[in-house]
């Protein structure tokens, strides 16, 4: 598993632990419940120590074994139920939380966050309707239950109901006192396109203007808005494009075709040249921008420009099947191999092929495409470039013959620093 799902499930367990703690110091003096002494048993402390080291199924095996001895345990119940969700034994964790909950004993939090996390399991298992309502009950033993009102807004999202969605987010940043305006943001991109797909342009252009007042950082607003123009208003969106840029630089590619058709139609193609070139002056890595320029480069006719641009983009990232592609393109229209060819068949043979590769920062799930929302950990925003460099001492395009042109304007030739 994920650094960042292990992190997720230690911090899982120590808040169950904490929270039985603080469970039952809350309750009255003539009632307190006094549970076994299950922190005292060497299974419980083994099951720790595999927990944080990773070992899962280790820690399963070691605190059933606590609860063998001290079943009444409901804060190690509590964890294990994470423990087999996260390693994908989903029924025995619903097994947990129902005997969890046909226990007269508990206290109403307990009760209430024993009833979201069935509500979880059953969402992680498919079943959304019982998931829903898992959630409902709980909300109605404790209508402040964060865990449920998570639980709910995911449910709403993987059922694409996005004003729900919105507004259960929008009730949790109040509970919380935190900032989620990025979340909020998507959500309103989300509400946005559907409104567009419904013919109702103006309700997408608020939902996107929205998204950028709750938060700048969301790229897909931006594109939205410049769609809506693109054909009628060129320079206007090419004006909202250039300002997303501004904004996030990393996410640029992502703008590239836009605003390429909308310098067209504005009859000024050579201020895409002039971006491009600016953003490799701020980024020598970037790939993209490289592969960008070579196109329109090659579109003009200058080929030899466009292989030395791609040579370069491929010292930077040798494994995107995308710069690959271009280069094929270019040699074609070059109709010969010299020397540059050469080093770039040497290089294909040493390299790894993805076609785009992008991936997660919170799960580490990789896809070939830029998504905004993770179908894995179903987190917002958290896709990056996935960038994998030559292996040291390995590039051959470090010094490739440069009689066949420089790059574009203001841009270093292939290999010198």
């Amino acid at each position: 598993m994920s650094d960042t799902a292990l992190v997720a499930v230690v911090v899982a367990a120590v808040a169950g632990l904490l929270a039985g703690g603080a469970w039952a110091a809350g309750r009255g003096r003539g009632r307190e419940r006094q549970r076994p002494g299950f922190r005292s048993s060497p299974h419980y402390t083994e099951g720790l120590h595999c927990l944080a080291t990773g070992q899962l199924e280790a820690a399963i095996h070691e605190l059933a074994k606590v609860l063998r001895d001290h079943p009444d345990a409901v804060e190690v119940q509590q964890v294990l139920s994470h423990l087999y969700r996260e390693v994908g034994k989903v029924e025995r964790a619903i097994e947990i939380h129902r005997g969890l909950l046909a226990r007269q004993d508990l206290t109403r939090a307990e009760r209430a966050h024993a009833q979201a996390s069935l509500g979880t399991d059953y969402r992680k298992a498919g079943f959304l309707d019982r998931a829903g309502q898992a959630y409902a009950q709980a909300l109605e033993v404790d209508p402040g239950n964060l865990h449920a009102l998570a639980g709910q807004q995911k449910l709403h999202e993987e059922q694409r109901q996005w004003r729900e969605a919105y507004e259960i987010q929008t009730r949790i940043a109040r509970m919380r006192k935190s900032e989620d305006g990025l979340v909020l943001g998507f959500l309103q991109v989300e509400m946005g396109r559907e409104a567009l797909r419904a013919g109702r342009r103006d309700a997408a252009e608020e939902a996107f203007r929205t998204a950028l007042s709750l938060d700048r950082r969301v790229f897909p607003a931006h594109l939205g808005l410049a769609g809506l123009w693109l054909e009628k208003e060129p320079r206007r969106a090419a004006q909202v494009l250039e300002g997303a840029i501004a904004d996030a630089p990393e996410r640029a590619y992502l703008a590239f075709s836009d605003l390429q058709k909308a310098y067209s139609a504005c009859a000024e193609p050579s201020r895409f040249a002039a971006l491009c070139e600016r953003l490799v002056g701020q980024d020598p890595r970037d790939w993209r921008a490289r592969l960008a320029l070579a196109r329109h480069l090659r579109s003009e006719g200058r080929t030899g420009e466009a292989l030395g641009l791609l040579l370069r983009a491929l010292e930077a990232n040798p494994h995107v099947l995308l710069v690959h592609l271009e280069v094929w393109r270019t040699l074609r229209a070059l109709g010969a191999l010299g020397p540059e060819e050469q080093c770039y068949v040497a290089t294909v043979e040493e390299s790894a092929l993805y076609v785009d590769p992008h991936i997660c920062t919170v799960c580490r799930y990789r896809a070939d495409d830029m998504l905004w929302r993770c179908p894995h950990c179903h987190e917002w925003n958290t896709f990056v470039e996935e960038r994998v460099g030559p292996a040291a001492g390995t590039s051959r395009l470090a010094e490739p013959p440069r009689e066949r042109g420089e790059p574009g304007v203001g841009l270093p030739a292939p290999g010198r620093r």
